[in-house]
């Protein structure tokens, strides 16, 4: 699978999964958009960034960028939801506008995964 189908597949596979949890999900119709979701919780609307990996082995990092490798700002995501293909689900972690990456593999890491209460 090519990297822009890999994007696409996980925005979907978050969206599907906020939808069961009971959350509405909308699209921005521009992809210029710093977000790649609003998902509307009991806490209010959440900008969300999604990210993923499709790599398989013991180290999997992933990269809390824009594509001009700069930070994104606290006002324009909230959260970011990061698809392994390898765990078959999604770390969510709070934008704090200072991580820069997310090592899935590590223990410390676990407690991201599948964690959408914290929505």
């Amino acid at each position: 699978m090519d990297n822009n189908i890999v994007g696409c597949l996980a925005e979907y596979k978050f969206a599907v999964k906020a939808m069961e949890i009971g959350f509405c999900v909308s699209f921005p119709l521009l992809n210029s958009s710093p977000y790649d979701c609003i998902i509307d919780t009991p806490n209010g609307l959440k900008k969300i960034q999604i990210k993923s990996i499709n790599t398989f082995g013991k180290r999997q990092k992933v990269l809390l960028t824009s594509n001009n490798k700069k930070n994104y700002d606290l006002k324009d995501v909230d959260f970011f939801a990061v698809y392994s293909f390898q765990k078959n689900g999604f770390f969510i972690l709070k934008n704090d506008g200072k991580q820069k990456s997310i090592e899935l593999t590590s223990p410390k890491n676990s407690k991201y995964f599948n964690n959408f209460a914290q929505l």
